[in-house]
């Protein structure tokens, strides 16, 4: 009997213990998973927008936009390294110009009966000549800037080319100037308090007041970039604890393809006319000066560095420190 009473009062106890051992463990399981709830609540949002802006950071739309500004705020000797040079950008210049002259021709057919009070008539028809004269130039553009990446031999010694090329900036600058005089004059036109237009002709009204719109759209553009890179991803990255400017690539480049990059020893042009020579007069990145005999590395955007500077750099980025163009993989 002592030893039954006492294997159960032993079996009694270690009952008892197991059971406060699991009221013990259970209540910390339950706080733990109440606590941990709210943290991975308060993470998710943070992540996901961390997430959008490498995202945004590595786009070609956000990379153009880049080299865009740093064209227009930089030196525009080289025609390759002009970003509104580039096919995709041609491209949607020919689609925006085929629009307006298919809306400008389809809606000049349909308001014939139309009788406006001032000659909007005949801004129409004028910034329809406008636009036809922009697309002469876009496949003038277009012609040259593969002429020229076709013969390099043709580049370097044509004067006609030069002669082409400057007569084109001419008429492109003498039709910006229309443009921008005609863009005043289609203001006057359209917006008079004293007459109303859109009662005499709607139809005609309109499609004014929409080419104004785009030209103005087209105007503000330089404003708009300035403010967007400027201040909204500045302050945007500073926000989210992101570096913008250094998500253009996920990783590093090889070896192989750093080493692929053309490179030469640096010597000055009156010294030995034949040998290469950089267009700019120091490194961007450490900022010295060329010397002869330094090694110099060029990347496809046509930029040059030192070969130990650049290599650095694109062993930890894969993009051009001035335009952050990614090298091609």
């Amino acid at each position: 009997m002592d030893t039954v009473q006492s294997e159960s009062s032993s079996s009694n106890t270690s009952i008892t213990i197991s059971s406060s051992s699991s009221l013990c463990t259970t209540p910390p399981r339950s706080e733990s998973t109440h606590v941990t709830a709210p943290i991975v609540q308060e993470r998710l949002p943070t992540s996901f927008y961390l997430r959008l802006a490498m995202r945004v950071s590595r786009a070609r739309w956000f990379i153009f936009l880049r080299r865009v500004f740093h064209y227009q705020n930089g030196s525009r000797s080289d025609l390759g390294s002009n970003p509104f040079n580039s096919s995709t950008w041609m491209m949607s210049e020919l689609i925006a110009l085929f629009i307006q002259l298919t809306v400008i021709t389809f809606t000049l057919a349909i308001s014939k009966d139309e009788r406006p009070i001032w000659p909007v008539r005949l801004w129409i028809t004028g910034y329809d000549v406008g636009c036809l004269l922009s697309l002469m130039l876009l496949y003038g553009r277009f012609r040259q800037l593969d002429h020229d990446h076709g013969d390099i031999e043709q580049r370097h010694r044509g004067t006609e080319d030069n002669r082409s090329s400057r007569l084109m900036n001419r008429c492109r600058t003498s039709l910006e100037l229309f443009f921008a005089i005609w863009f005043v004059i289609g203001n006057v036109w359209v917006f008079d308090s004293r007459f109303g237009s859109f009662n005499h002709a709607p139809t005609l009204h309109v499609l004014c007041v929409s080419l104004l719109a785009w030209n103005a759209l087209c105007y503000s553009f330089p404003f708009l970039l300035f403010m967007f890179l400027c201040c909204i991803v500045p302050l945007a990255s500073s926000l989210l604890g992101y570096n913008m400017n250094m998500g253009s690539s996920d990783r590093g480049a090889s070896d192989d393809e750093i080493f692929s990059l053309p490179s030469w020893k640096y010597k000055r042009i009156d010294d030995n006319a034949s040998a290469p020579a950089t267009d700019d007069p120091q490194c961007c990145i450490c900022l010295a000066k060329y010397k002869d005999k330094d090694e110099v590395r060029e990347l496809p955007c046509s930029h040059k560095f030192h070969l130990k500077c650049v290599d650095q750099w694109l062993r930890i980025i894969s993009c051009c420190p001035l335009c952050k163009q990614d090298l091609p993989r």
